[in-house]
């Protein structure tokens, strides 16, 4: 994700540095997640907020949230807070999943933010 960035309420977070990406179900240009065929996939995403700032990361299914996470950091000026979560999720062929700001603005590290998919059966 690059740099510390804000991210408006509401707009998906688009990881753009792709480790693996099996039948190209992640587009790192919209930062949405494809399921290629039915089954239960677990994802996970952390995020690392900076001194005094916060994030409220929701995961998205087809426009619906389906977990969240805050990181809130009121800590002092060297305090970095890291805040994760993990969904198991039967999913249907063409799902769209994907990770987005809600409630408020998000400010992140995103060298320390990440976002993970895997189908499990």
């Amino acid at each position: 994700m690059g740099s510390t960035k804000t991210i408006a309420k509401g707009v998906v977070w688009v990881y753009d540095k792709v480790v693996t990406n099996t039948n190209n179900a992640y587009s790192a240009t919209t930062g949405k997640f494809t399921t290629p065929v039915q089954g239960l996939y677990m994802f996970s995403y952390s995020t690392m907020s900076d001194p005094g700032k916060w994030s409220h990361a929701g995961l998205y299914v087809n426009g619906k949230i389906r977990s969240w996470q805050i990181c809130s950091n009121g800590g002092g000026k060297n305090q970095w807070l890291t805040s994760s979560n993990t969904a198991i999720l039967l999913l249907q062929k063409g799902d769209v999943v994907y990770v987005a700001s809600y409630h408020f603005d998000a400010t992140i590290r995103g060298f320390n933010s990440d976002f993970n998919g895997a189908k499990l059966n």
